[in-house]
């Protein structure tokens, strides 16, 4: 048996377990960073845990943001791709024959603009992760008196044509306003350190 057809077998094997333990979702491909959810692409049945053994034991918890994927749709589940179910949303980050795919659970949505001098967005409404990497670890405001606000881990999905940069500026579904200070653009996706803006 070649590759490709051990691969079909395992895909297959996953599609079962998902229509045993899944219940239907959502799922949409970016193919626009100013809307990558303006289209669905499919209505895949999910079924997601921290494990990627699948074995229900372990609770999500605090700071977590991997989940793994069982989902019907086989092979047609791609890196970048938003899925949504049960009320929560996450991007693949890992798409591998005869693994399951790896996803990133989010919980904002925001918004990327340009660096100071330029205007418009480079992403909008995009789901996405924001954890608290450390406390008071990154640079001030400049404002006299002014506590170190924190370090921030930003995790975006691989978008098209996006190419983020430091000192563009990140705002959330909360209003909530953040600098990236570096940036890590990969076959996974996007992450950045950020730091919260004071002023």
């Amino acid at each position: 048996m070649n590759q490709a057809a051990i691969n079909a077998c395992v895909w297959r094997a996953y599609a079962k377990a998902a229509a045993v333990l899944g219940v239907s979702g959502e799922q949409y491909r970016p193919v626009d960073a100013l809307a990558p959810m303006a289209q669905q692409h499919a209505q895949p049945i999910l079924s997601f845990d921290v494990s990627s053994g699948f074995s229900f034991s372990k609770p999500l918890t605090w700071g977590t943001a991997t989940e793994y994927v069982l989902t019907d749709l086989g092979s047609d589940t791609a890196v970048g791709d938003i899925l949504v179910c049960q009320g929560r949303t996450y991007f693949v980050v890992s798409a591998e024959p005869m693994r399951p795919p790896a996803c990133i659970l989010c919980n904002h949505r925001v918004t990327v603009s340009g660096v100071t001098g330029t205007q418009g967005d480079v992403v909008e409404g995009c789901p996405a992760s924001i954890l608290m990497k450390a406390k008071g670890e990154s640079s001030g405001s400049g404002v006299p008196g002014a506590s170190r606000p924190g370090q921030f881990m930003l995790y975006l999905p691989l978008l098209p044509g996006v190419v983020l940069s430091p000192y563009m500026t990140v705002t959330t579904d909360l209003g909530t306003t953040y600098t990236l200070n570096a940036v890590e653009h990969s076959g996974f996706g996007v992450r950045c350190t950020m730091s919260m803006q004071q002023v």
